[in-house]
Formats: structure tokens, C-alpha cells, sequence
């Protein structure tokens, strides 16, 4: 018998195991709109699980088998381990069990889908295509793995409209679950090995993707990508390509704060825009957006106002504080890739110095990617690195430091420090009238960015 999907109209009350993650969360707010009964639970509250209880979600810290009482359905990540109290509980009493994967895929493949998926970019691209379709009256819902200030400052919608628009992430799996109208293809290179085992089997689970991609399906795809052009090309449907060579591309790039002007070439002649968030990332991610909107049945000029009203997403190069001296930003980038692609995009807003500040995300990642950190981080003045942070459960030390990977950087200022505090005293040491510091890795470095926007912009500069 299958488990019932938390759109049946039978299901009343859904319980979300680990509800304060930005995926997790954003299932429960879709819920709420629904009309459903929402509960959870979480080792800590986080803004979106605050939100949600404000709205009328039940949300208790700590997970315990009572939590669950009267749940019609239990949903949980794969971060939540077989042995967790709230699933014993729900198996021990028959109540049904979904993953997240399944009911992101219950909410989604019942509407017209756009879903982003890739190894960079993911975030933003959905957020700005979700802007486009909302700026354009179409009223779309969708699910987002950050807050987004110009959909509301929430991550996870369903709107009335027939859209949805998806964050669809890779790892795990999950994305295999989804049938898009249109899929976008943002990036693709090594990631996620922890869980792929191989370049190989990531690249085969790209491919099954694509070849469960429904007959009339659109595909937007980059095309100066070869791990991504080898996949896309398998699609047999209408696939439109963007970035060099693309049907989509940029013809003009001029820098400016706080983004860039772009001269954009498409399928129906010439756009200008100028999109407010830097970096040449996100010119490319603006790009899959217009081409996405396109196959939507927004024409360019409408999609391209759409952009510039956009004002970024949560820990994407997020403005956190200045004070007209220094400047702190908090990004999200934790891969080689990223973290090269935003030093060069806040070295387009003319500082005197960046300080980067880098958390690496698993001893695994930074050992996988190990050679490709040497040189990304070549538009940093000064560099510190934080202690490695893997995820409870997450992964088996395997001896790697931060360490390891600050001395054989290739930078003559990079170091590892022991704590935030030690990081926060050394960049308040520091830092000087026109420096902006950026904050990178994942959302455990979050608190250092607090510090650091508290304490840099409230104190006499040198």
C-alpha cells in the first residue's frame, strides 16, 4: 500500500522532523498554505522556524516520540538518522513516514514546474526566475533554499497561480523525483563526492535526470560547460543553451555597484539590464532566468525590469553591515568555484582590500577539492580560514584542518585561526577604511558574520 502524499486531502496534520533547515522549513510554509496542520521539531529554532510558528505551527526543540501525536504523516531529510525518536515512534505506531524528496515532489509535479538544478547557482537562479513569474502578475509558488527579499523575504510559497518554481538539489538523489515543464542546468562539475562516491555516478545521475525529464519537457542548459553540455546534450526535447555560444549570451559586461550593466543577446534580438547583485555568476544565472521566463511566455523586456527589481538572497552575497568604512558580506560559497566567482564579484564593487574569511564545509569536500582551494582565492588580500565544519553524523574525521589547507594555499597572507573569536579579533585588528571583509562557507559560519557586523562597524577605523 502506498504512504499517502501530504496533498491528500485525507492527510490534516504533517509533522516535519528537523523543520528549522531552509529546505525543511519551506516544505512547512507550503503547507500552511495549504490549509494544513503543521508541527515539528528541531535541536534549535532558526528565523524560518520562528516564522513558521507565528503563522501557527507547533515546534518543539529536541526531538521526542511525543512530538508526533496525532501526526497524520512524519517527513524528514536524509540528515535525520534511521534511529531519531520522532521516526521509531511514527514506524512503531503505523503513522506513514516521507522523505523530503517525496513530498517536495507531491507539491511540485501536480504544477507547471521549473526546477533549477546544477552544482552552482541554484539558489539564486530560482529566486530569480520566481521574480520574474511574480513580477509579471502570474502569482507562482515555489521552494528555495534561502530567504528571498524580493518574493517576501520567505523561502517556500504556493501562490495561486500555475507556476512553481524549484530549488532542486542533487544530493541524495533528491532531484530524480521531480518532472519539470522546464529544467534548468546551471553548473556541473565535482561535488558532493561524499555522497556520490564518483565524478563518474555524479555525472550518471545528471543523465537520469534528463532522461526522465517528461516528452515535453524544455531544457535551458550553459553551454561552455563540458561535464554539463555532455549531459544536456542527451535531452531528445527543445533545449535552449545559455552563456558563450548560447542562444542566450552576453555581448557587453561593464562592472558597477551594486551590480552590472549587461548587453544580452536572445532568441529575439538585444536586452539591456542592469541587474543589481555583481559578479559575472550572476550574469550567467540571470541569463538561465531570461531564457527560463522565455519558455515560460515572458517576453525579455518584461523579465529584464523583472531583474532589476530584484534585491538578492539570503547569504548570497548578502549585505550585512557598513558603515560607509567597512563593509562586511556573508556568501554562501563553499566550493573552489564559488568562493573564486564572489571574490571576483566583490572586487568589482572597488574596495581598497577584500578580507576573505573562509569556513571549509567537511573534512571530505576539502580533501576531494583540495588542489582546486590552492588558487581560488587569488582576489583576496588577506585570507583566514576557520576550522573545518562537518555536520553531526554527517561524515568520519579523516584527519584533514583547516590547517592543512591555509599552508599550502597559494597566497602569501593566508592562515588558519583556532576560533571566531580569535578570526574576529584579527580582522577588528586589521581592517581598514574601505575594506570589505566577505564571510564565506556554510550557515555554521553565520555567527561569525554577526560578530564581525557588530563589532567592525561600530568602532574607530585606522
Amino acid at each position: 500500500m502506498m504512504s499517502p502524499q501530504v496533498t491528500d486531502p485525507d492527510v490534516r496534520h504533517v509533522h516535519i522532523v528537523g523543520v528549522g533547515g531552509k529546505g525543511m522549513s519551506a516544505i512547512g510554509a507550503a503547507l500552511l498554505d495549504l490549509g494544513k496542520t503543521v508541527s515539528g521539531s528541531d535541536l534549535k529554532h532558526s528565523p524560518q522556524s520562528e516564522r513558521l510558528v507565528r503563522r501557527g505551527a507547533r515546534i518543539a526543540l529536541g526531538h521526542r516520540s511525543a512530538n508526533i501525536a496525532d501526526a497524520d504523516i512524519v517527513i524528514h531529510s536524509s540528515a535525520i538518522p534511521s534511529d531519531n525518536p520522532e521516526l521509531a515512534a511514527a514506524h512503531a505506531t503505523g503513522t506513514a513516514v516521507g522523505t523530503r524528496a517525496e513530498a517536495i515532489a507531491d507539491l511540485f509535479n501536480a504544477r507547471r514546474g521549473i526546477a533549477v538544478a546544477g552544482t552552482h547557482g541554484k539558489t539564486t537562479t530560482s529566486a530569480l526566475i520566481a521574480t520574474i513569474l511574480q513580477n509579471s502578475g502570474l502569482a507562482p509558488s515555489f521552494l528555495i533554499g534561502a530567504d528571498i527579499p524580493s518574493l517576501g523575504g520567505v523561502n517556500g510559497r504556493i501562490g495561486p497561480g500555475a507556476w512553481m518554481v524549484l530549488e532542486a538539489d542533487e544530493f541524495d538523489d533528491a532531484f530524480l523525483a521531480y518532472r519539470p515543464r522546464i529544467a534548468a542546468l546551471t553548473h556541473l562539475e565535482p561535488d558532493h563526492l561524499d555522497h556520490f562516491g564518483t565524478v563518474d555516478r555524479m555525472v550518471s545521475t545528471f543523465e537520469q535526470f534528463i532522461d526522465q525529464l517528461p516528452d515535453d519537457s524544455a531544457l535551458v542548459a550553459r553551454r561552455d560547460v563540458p561535464l554539463l553540455r555532455r549531459v544536456a546534450e542527451r535531452h531528445p526535447g527543445k533545449t535552449t543553451w545559455f552563456g558563450p555560444g548560447g542562444d542566450w549570451h552576453i555581448e557587453q559586461y561593464s562592472p558597477g555597484v551594486p551590480g552590472p550593466t549587461l548587453d544580452v543577446r536572445g532568441p529575439d534580438g538585444q536586452l539591456t539590464l542592469s541587474l543589481p547583485i555583481p559578479g559575472r555568476h550572476n550574469a550567467l544565472n540571470a541569463l538561465a532566468a531570461l531564457a527560463s521566463a522565455s519558455l515560460a511566455g515572458i517576453d525579455g523586456p518584461e523579465a529584464a525590469r523583472a531583474l532589476e527589481s530584484y534585491s538578492g538572497a539570503e547569504r548570497r552575497l548578502e549585505l550585512r553591515a557598513s558603515d560607509q568604512r567597512i563593509t562586511v558580506i556573508e556568501d554562501y560559497a563553499h566550493h573552489p568555484t564559488a568562493v573564486r566567482a564572489s571574490l571576483q564579484a566583490v572586487r568589482e564593487l572597488r574596495p581598497q582590500r577584500v578580507l576573505a574569511v573562509y569556513q571549509p564545509l567537511l573534512e571530505s569536500r576539502t580533501r576531494d577539492l583540495f588542489d582546486d582551494f590552492l588558487d581560488a582565492f587569488e582576489d583576496a588580500d588577506q585570507v583566514l580560514l576557520a576550522e573545518i565544519y562537518s555536520p553531526p553524523g554527517r561524515e568520519t574525521s579523516i584527519g584533514i584542518t583547516a590547517r592543512d589547507l591555509a599552508e599550502a594555499i597559494r597566497h602569501p597572507n593566508a592562515m588558519a585561526l583556532p576560533s571566531f573569536e580569535a578570526i574576529a579579533d584579527r580582522i577588528r585588528n586589521v581592517a581598514r577604511e574601505g575594506d570589505i571583509v566577505l564571510v564565506m562557507g556554510p550557515e555554521s559560519v553565520t555567527p561569525l558574520a554577526d560578530r564581525l557586523a557588530a563589532r567592525l562597524t561600530h568602532r574607530t577605523v585606522t
